[in-house]
């Protein structure tokens, strides 16, 4: 996975009157190990969610647990956090705001993949989520009704793959090359 390090040349900092290259660079080596380690809160140092509370148009939801619960406690609302960082339009001059934090960090965001590895994660826990959610629905039915369910699933089931199959053939060669390369689940 790409890193601080990796690059050092093209991640150039500018000090502000207030702040260091040093400082900047200690948040941004911070971040990237926090997101990495998939946000855990023994990583959400107090200096940390101060200095977030000021890039990427955040705010300090009265608190530090406030910011953490609405942002990282769950893989959904962390991907929702580092989406919000990749697509996030920095403002100001380096010179006064830490713009080029932002930016450094959304350019790190969209270059080592750990966007795809978020999305990835919330949709295994959404999945998780609806799992037990059935589970917890068809624990409630009659044996009757779960098994007049899964027949139905599987003539549905059925339709769907031959519809499939006979759509392949009208589709022109460009789409089809498409569904290769992007697969549509």
């Amino acid at each position: 996975m790409l890193t601080l390090d990796d690059s050092r040349a093209a991640w150039q900092f500018t000090p502000t009157k207030w702040h260091t290259v040093a400082d900047k660079e200690k948040f941004a080596r911070h971040y990237i190990k926090f997101v990495q380690a998939r946000c855990p809160f023994e990583m959400f140092h107090k200096w940390f969610y101060e200095r977030m509370t000021h890039l990427f148009m955040h705010i300090a939801h009265y608190n530090r647990f406030g910011f953490y619960e609405a942002w990282c406690d769950t893989a959904e609302k962390r991907l929702a956090f580092v989406r919000h960082h990749a697509t996030f339009e920095s403002v100001g001059d380096a010179r006064w705001t830490w713009s080029d934090v932002e930016q450094i960090l959304k350019g790190w965001i969209r270059e080592s993949g750990i966007l795809r590895e978020y999305e990835f994660e919330a949709l295994s826990a959404r999945r998780q989520t609806t799992l037990a959610i059935a589970k917890a629905a068809l624990s409630e039915l009659a044996n009757d009704d779960v098994a007049r369910l899964i027949q139905e699933r599987g003539a549905l089931a059925n339709i769907a793959n031959t519809e499939n199959r006979a759509r392949v053939f009208t589709q022109t060669p460009s789409q089809a090359e498409q569904q290769q390369l992007f697969p549509v689940g």
